[in-house]
């Protein structure tokens, strides 16, 4: 349980979104949510839409020490978005039934914090009519932004804090997940996005999270890579999560 902190009366959501597909959305909310269940943190972690695999769900269960069934609302066996599916099969992805079932999973822990991995880009059509940011728009979620840090890294982080801020989203912070052999750009990628971006209300920052090797998302390595970064998920806890999530108990 948590020592030097109450938890607060309100349910605090976050949702990791990318500023494209494979930005690592996975190792971040797994290695992330890890770390706040460690810290004592009441944490449900989902990922609701998923397909070509299960190896993401097999990650983010072994990080929060779920199910799958607790993981995963929507599932294909083919590597396909949603929206594509909606398309090909000519049925339709529940959206309404996975945004009950992400607030019922929790509604009996009113306490506990909402971490959801999404799929793809803010607006990455999931159906017909909803994108990732309906995700968020529906839960009031935090986003937190992840991004590779590489050239190019800067217009595409813009971009989405300009759509997301156009949507009336709150956005909580950018994560810019290292690259195994890093370009000249990541020496101001950071300094530059907090030059250029929108005065965000409530922005806690921009992270550089470390390169953690080809097989960051396999489960046996876990324990090694939460060492790895437990540096910067501690800034990212106590800077973005805890102004949330706790006050202290002295007051």
């Amino acid at each position: 349980m948590i020592s030097d902190f109450a938890l607060k009366q309100t349910r605090p959501s976050f949702l990791t979104v990318g500023v494209d597909t494979g930005a690592g959305k996975t190792v971040f909310s797994g290695l992330f949510g890890q770390f706040m269940i460690n810290k004592g943190v009441c944490l449900r972690l989902v990922k609701p839409l998923c397909s070509g695999g299960r190896k993401d769900i097999d990650f983010l269960a072994a990080c929060g020490s779920l199910g799958q069934e607790e993981i995963n609302f929507w599932y294909d066996d083919i590597p396909i978005s949603p929206a594509a599916w909606e398309l090909r099969t000519g049925e339709k992805v529940d959206f309404d039934g996975m945004v009950s079932w992400l607030k019922e999973g929790t509604d009996s822990l009113a306490e506990c914090v909402l971490l959801i991995e999404g799929v793809g880009g803010l607006l990455a059509p999931i159906t017909f009519k909803h994108t990732v940011a309906s995700i968020a728009q529906e839960l009031n979620s935090n986003l937190i932004i992840i991004a590779q840090n590489r050239v190019g890294v800067i217009n595409h982080v813009l971009l989405t804090l300009e759509a997301a801020t156009n949507r009336g989203l709150s956005i909580a912070s950018v994560i810019l997940m290292s690259q195994e052999e890093p370009d000249a750009s990541v020496v101001h990628n950071a300094e530059l996005i907090r030059m250029n971006m929108l005065n965000i209300y409530d922005f806690k920052g921009v992270y550089e999270f470390p390169w953690l090797e080809e097989e960051a998302d396999n489960p046996k390595l876990i324990s090694t890579n939460a060492e790895k970064t437990k540096e910067v998920l501690g800034k990212v806890f106590y800077n973005v999560i805890s102004s949330s999530l706790v006050k202290d108990l002295n007051h």
